[in-house]
C-alpha cells in the first residue's frame, strides 16, 4: 500500500480544503507548489479578498508581495470586502500607487469585479478619488459596487456627491441605508439638485436613498441613466410620514406632470421599487411615465392622506398602461382614523378590495420627530397585496408586535436583509417571541433590537423563557439596545440569553457588558464584539473582566467598547496588554468608540509611547502594529 500525499488527494477534497483558506493563506501555502493540477484547481476558484480579518503585517506582506502572486491565483480575485477604515486606507494607498504605474498593467486589482464596503459611514472624499475612480476608469473591470451606510447622514451625501461629480458608473450600484428617516430625520443635507448633473452611463441596476420624492425626476431624467433597467429608491423625507412635522420640504425641485412628461424616460425600466412616498406622488409618477417593458412594480408603504388618487392608481396599474407588468405589489399606509372612511369608499366596494389577494391590519410605527430624543408612535391602517413576505423584505423597521400578530406564521423570504425591531411595549414576552418566530425562517442576517419604553418596572424575568423551539439560523449580526431604565436587568439578561442561544451562526454582536457577563454559554463563532460599558464602572483598573470575556467569546478578531470614557493612563496600558495577551486571534481593538471626551494631544502622544514601550517584543512587534487615535479619545489598535 502506497503512502498518500497531499498532491494525490482527489480534486473534490482539494477544493473543500481550499474553501477554508483565505486568498492570502492560499497564496502563501501553494505559491511555490510545482503542480499543474493544483494550480489549475486554484485558478478555477473565484477569490474574495476580505481584509477585515487580516492582521496589519499580513496585509502589508500581501500587498508587498503582490507581484509574485499575480501570475497565479491572486490575479483571479474578483471581489474585495472592506470593513475597517485603516485597512481600506492601506489598500487605497497601494491601489493609488499601482494604478498610476503603467508598468503594473497586469496587477491583481485589475481583475476586481465586485467591491463591498460595509461601514461606508467611516469614509468620505478619500474613498472615491483613490480607489473607485481608478477602478472604474483605469481597469474597466468593476461591475458591482455595494456601499452600506447605517444612516443617510454625514458620509452618505458626501460620497453620493463624489460619485455624481466623478461619474462613477458601473453595472450594479447599491447605496444601502440601514436606518433612515425613521430615526434620523432630514439628515440628507445635500440634495441632488445641488450636485453636478447626474450622468451614470453604464449603470443598469441602481439602489439608493433620496431626500425628497421629487428627486426621482433627476434619476429618471432622459440621458442621466441611459442604460438603467432596474431602479430601487428609498425616500428619506420625514415630511412624507408626518405631514404635521415641524420640518417642511426644502427641495427646489417640484413634482410636475408637465416636466415629467417632457424630461423623464422610463422606456427601458424592467423593475421599479419605491419606498416611503405618498400615493399622490406615486400616481403622478406612474401617470407621467411610459414604461412599456416594466415587468415588476413594488411600492412599499405608500402614505395616503386623502382618497382622491385611489381610483386613478388602480387604472394606472392595469394592462393598458403597463402592458408587460407581471408582478405588482403595494402596501398603503392610512392614518388609523381613515379606516372607517376607507371601508365605505369606492376602494372597498361591497366589502371587497379592487385588487386580488388584498389583506389589511393595524400597525404601529416609531418615528423621530426631529427634537432631541423625541419619538412619536403613529398608528396606521395597512392595506397590502399578498404575500406579506414582500412587505417584510423591504421594511427596514418593525415596531412592537402588531406585524407579527397579523402574520401569524413563519414567513419565508429569499433576500438577506438588515432589520430593526423597536419596542416601547415589551411587558409580555410572548409578543417578542411571536415576532422572533415569524422572523426565524426569514433570511434576516442582521437584527437590531431596540427598547425605549417609558413604562415603570417592566418585569418579565419570571416568564421570559422564549422557547426552546426558536432557531435563528440565518442571523449573523445582532445588536441589543435597551435604552430605557424601566426594564429590569433580569429581563434584559433573559432576552439576551434566549436569542443568543437560538443563534448558532452569530458572528457579530453589540451588547451591554452588564448583560453579556451573565450569559452562561461559550459563543465560539463570535468574531466581532462591541461592548457597551457602564459610564460609571466600579473598578477603574478593570473596565470589564477580560478572563470572563475570554470564556464567553474565545475567538474574537475584533473588540470595541463604547459608553464609558476610559482614561488614557497607566491602568489602560496594562488593560490593553492584558486584552492582547488573552485573545491571540485579535486583529482590531477599539476603545472609547463614539466618545465625547477629548484629551490633549501631548497626553495621547505620551500614552502611545508608553504602550509601545511596555508591549514591544513582549506582546507585539511595534513594527507590525498600528496605534492611532480617531475622533476625540477613541483609541484604535490594528494588530
Amino acid at each position: 500500500m502506497t503512502n498518500a500525499t497531499f498532491e494525490s488527494l482527489p480534486n473534490e477534497v482539494l477544493l473543500i480544503i481550499f474553501g477554508y483558506l483565505s486568498t492570502f493563506d492560499l497564496c502563501e501555502a501553494f505559491l511555490n507548489v510545482k503542480n499543474v493540477r493544483i494550480e489549475n484547481l486554484i485558478t478555477s476558484i473565484r477569490h474574495t479578498l476580505d481584509v477585515s480579518l487580516m492582521h496589519y503585517d499580513k496585509l502589508h506582506q500581501f500587498l508587498s508581495k503582490i507581484n509574485e502572486y499575480t501570475n497565479r491565483s491572486v490575479a483571479l480575485i474578483d471581489s474585495v470586502v472592506l470593513h475597517d477604515s485603516s485597512a481600506c486606507t492601506m489598500l487605497c494607498n497601494h491601489l493609488e500607487t499601482r494604478l498610476n504605474d503603467s508598468e503594473d498593467s497586469n496587477d491583481w486589482f485589475r481583475s476586481i469585479k465586485k467591491l463591498h464596503i460595509l461601514n461606508s459611514n467611516s469614509y468620505g472624499y478619500d474613498l472615491v478619488q483613490p480607489i473607485l475612480k481608478p477602478l472604474v476608469y483605469g481597469t474597466h473591470t468593476l461591475k458591482y459596487l455595494h456601499l452600506v451606510f447605517d444612516r443617510p447622514a454625514y458620509s452618505y451625501p458626501t460620497i453620493l456627491s463624489e460619485l455624481v461629480l466623478h461619474r462613477i458608473s458601473v453595472y450594479s450600484m447599491i447605496l444601502e441605508v440601514e436606518q433612515g428617516h425613521e430615526f434620523y430625520p432630514n439628515e440628507l443635507t445635500k440634495d441632488f439638485h445641488k450636485m453636478q448633473p447626474l450622468y451614470w452611463p453604464n449603470t443598469v441596476k441602481l439602489t439608493l436613498s433620496i431626500q425628497h420624492p421629487s428627486e426621482l425626476m433627476l434619476l429618471l431624467k432622459r440621458d442621466a441613466l441611459p442604460a438603467l433597467e432596474h431602479l430601487n429608491v428609498t425616500n428619506e423625507d420625514i415630511h412624507t410620514v408626518l405631514p404635521l412635522s415641524q420640518y417642511k420640504p426644502v427641495s427646489n425641485i417640484q413634482f410636475c406632470e408637465h416636466d415629467l412628461r417632457q424630461t423623464a424616460d422610463g422606456t427601458r425600466l424592467r423593475s421599479l421599487i419605491l419606498r416611503f412616498i405618498t400615493l399622490r406622488d406615486a400616481t403622478l409618477l406612474l401617470g407621467s411615465l411610459s414604461m412599456p417593458l416594466l415587468e415588476k412594480l413594488i411600492l412599499v408603504d405608500l402614505y395616503v392622506h386623502t382618497l382622491n388618487h385611489i381610483d386613478e392608481f388602480q387604472k394606472l396599474c392595469g394592462p393598458t398602461h403597463v402592458p408587460a407588468l407581471k408582478n405588482l405589489y403595494f402596501s398603503f399606509c392610512f392614518p388609523q382614523d381613515m379606516e372607517h372612511v376607507l371601508r365605505k369608499s369606492s376602494f372597498h366596494r361591497n366589502g371587497e378590495w379592487p385588487f386580488d389577494n388584498i389583506d389589511c391590519y393595524i400597525d404601529e410605527s416609531l418615528i423621530a420627530t426631529g427634537r432631541l430624543h423625541d419619538f412619536a408612535t403613529t398608528t396606521l391602517f395597512i392595506v397590502y397585496k399578498r404575500p406579506i413576505s414582500v412587505l417584510l423584505q423591504h421594511r427596514r423597521t418593525l415596531h412592537n408586535h402588531r406585524f407579527a400578530t397579523h402574520a401569524s406564521a413563519p414567513i419565508f423570504t429569499t433576500r438577506r436583509q438588515s432589520l430593526l425591531l423597536t419596542y416601547d411595549k415589551i411587558d409580555k414576552p410572548d409578543e417578542l417571541f411571536k415576532t422572533l418566530q415569524v422572523l426565524a425562517r426569514c433570511s434576516v442576517d442582521k437584527l437590531h433590537l431596540k427598547y425605549r419604553g417609558d413604562q415603570a418596572n417592566v418585569s418579565m424575568a419570571s416568564n421570559c423563557a422564549l422557547s426552546g423551539n426558536l432557531f435563528l439560523r440565518h442571523l449573523r449580526s445582532m445588536t441589543f439596545d435597551f435604552e430605557s431604565m424601566s426594564i429590569k436587568r433580569s429581563a434584559t439578561v433573559a432576552i439576551v440569553k434566549q436569542i443568543l442561544h437560538a443563534s448558532p451562526n452569530l458572528s457579530d454582536l453589540v451588547i451591554d457588558w452588564s448583560d453579556f457577563c451573565h450569559c452562561s454559554q461559550t459563543y465560539s463563532n463570535l468574531k466581532h464584539l462591541h461592548l457597551i460599558l457602564d459610564r460609571i464602572y466600579p473598578e477603574p483598573k478593570q473596565h470589564f473582566d477580560v478572563r470572563r470575556l475570554a470564556q464567553l467569546a474565545p475567538h474574537l478578531c475584533s473588540l470595541e467598547t463604547s459608553g464609558a470614557n476610559i482614561m488614557l493612563d497607566e491602568n489602560l496600558v496594562k488593560f490593553v496588554l492584558k486584552i492582547i495577551r488573552q485573545f491571540d486571534q485579535l486583529v482590531y481593538l477599539t476603545l472609547n468608540k463614539n466618545n465625547l471626551y477629548k484629551s490633549k494631544e501631548n497626553k495621547k502622544v505620551i500614552f502611545k509611547e508608553t504602550l509601545i514601550a511596555a508591549g514591544h517584543n513582549r506582546v507585539f512587534d511595534c513594527n507590525n502594529i498600528r496605534i492611532q487615535f480617531y475622533t476625540r479619545d477613541a483609541l484604535y489598535i490594528w494588530l
